[in-house]
């Protein structure tokens, strides 16, 4: 197990200890509030009340709300050091995950990654699913908070605005990563792929088979830089093959694999958007499609214009269920999702320790060959 350094509320906690056992803090004194510790410090004032109130806890110190923290008169003198050993939730941190959904296609990986290095750090860990929406997002959060979380790894939703809980997070100087997802214009540290390399690399490969005239599909580009990025890559791959980009073949106000929307109505109404954009384009040769549920929405339309995959389409799609046999429906960009979750809690944990700022770490992707895909004939 790797060696964890305690966290920085409890350094504050046992320096404030050793003050009043040397006498620097006397009974009666006043203690520095949760403001000023957080100047002198340089910590967020989440820290520093932390360690106000295991001082509190722990009999140094009396608390009143209007009127501050003042020492009691017959403070305990133990070591800091005894204490965490006699109190299990001291010496562990605690983790917590908030993730809009997962599954066998995308997500479970994320989460399997981050839960064992956590644990392989000795630290405790938790999570939270959002399912796509903006408040309860907001309520993890506080949840977590509450619950005294060291740190947080956060998947955004999507969204018009940003979560003025994670803006607030970062003005506190509160640890939290954001995973999958980036916020533009958000100082803190980031793990996820690199989207546009990955769009470009599977466009490359779609191009080189022949195909000249793709669709570009996806659900409503807000805010989030994954279906811009993804967009990015797919533009660039054209324009370096000197292939003009259709915006006619564009598709991307899906919303049936939107969490919250998956309902019949949306479904059908997806399927019918998919058959129109196909009728009334009917060169077109390739759907790329940014998620493999929504790949699988695509190929219910083909299907209800009487079309097959790949012999008159080809389909190919970000991320898939892993296939014991060897075969896979979709060619498709494989995430290390993995590394992903494991890289999260690695930088949380430097970000714990103050070693961190707002780094951001792209991984690369793999391109996967499934049944989806196959040469035109010259």
């Amino acid at each position: 197990m790797n060696e964890i350094k305690k966290p920085l509320y409890f350094q504050i906690y046992s320096e404030l200890i050793d003050e009043i056992k040397d006498g620097k803090l006397n009974a009666g004194d006043r203690m520095l509030t949760e403001k000023e510790l957080a100047e002198k410090y340089n910590v967020s004032r989440i820290t520093s009340r932390r360690a106000l109130d295991m001082l509190g806890e722990n009999g140094y110190i009396n608390r009143t709300p209007g009127r501050g923290s003042y020492v009691k008169n017959h403070a305990p003198f133990i070591s800091p050091e005894t204490e965490v050993k006699d109190d299990s939730k001291s010496e562990v941190l605690l983790i917590g995950l908030i993730i809009p959904d997962f599954g066998t296609s995308y997500g479970m990986d994320i989460l399997s990654g981050a839960e064992k290095e956590a644990t392989a750090n000795g630290c405790r860990f938790t999570f939270y699913r959002t399912y796509g929406q903006q408040d309860l997002e907001e309520a993890a959060i506080d949840e977590l908070l509450e619950m005294g979380v060291d740190g947080l790894i956060i998947m955004p939703v999507h969204g018009q605005h940003y979560n003025p809980k994670i803006l607030k997070m970062v003005l506190d100087g509160f640890p939290f990563v954001m995973i999958d997802r980036c916020l533009k214009g958000i100082p803190a540290p980031f793990v996820g792929s690199d989207n546009v390399e990955a769009a470009k690399k599977i466009t490359d490969f779609v191009l080189d088979l022949g195909h000249k005239y793709v669709s570009f599909i996806s659900p409503p580009e807000i805010d989030t830089s994954t279906i811009e990025d993804r967009i990015e890559g797919f533009v660039k791959s054209h324009a370096e093959r000197g292939v003009p980009v259709n915006d006619s073949y564009r598709i991307t106000n899906l919303t049936s694999t939107v969490p919250g929307k998956n309902i019949k109505e949306n479904i059908q109404d997806d399927i019918e958007l998919v058959k129109k954009v196909l009728c009334d384009n009917p060169e077109i040769t390739c759907l790329f499609v940014v998620e493999y549920n929504l790949a699988m929405l695509v190929v219910e339309a083909v299907k209800a214009l009487g079309k097959k995959v790949p012999d008159d389409y080809a389909v190919v799609c970000f991320d898939g269920p892993f296939n014991q046999i060897g075969d896979y429906t979709f060619t498709h960009i494989r995430q290390k999702e993995m590394e992903m979750g494991s890289r999260a809690v690695k930088m949380l944990l430097e970000h714990i320790q103050g070693k961190l700022g707002s780094q951001k770490v792209y991984l690369e992707t793999e391109l996967v060959i499934g049944l989806s895909t196959k040469k035109l004939k010259d």
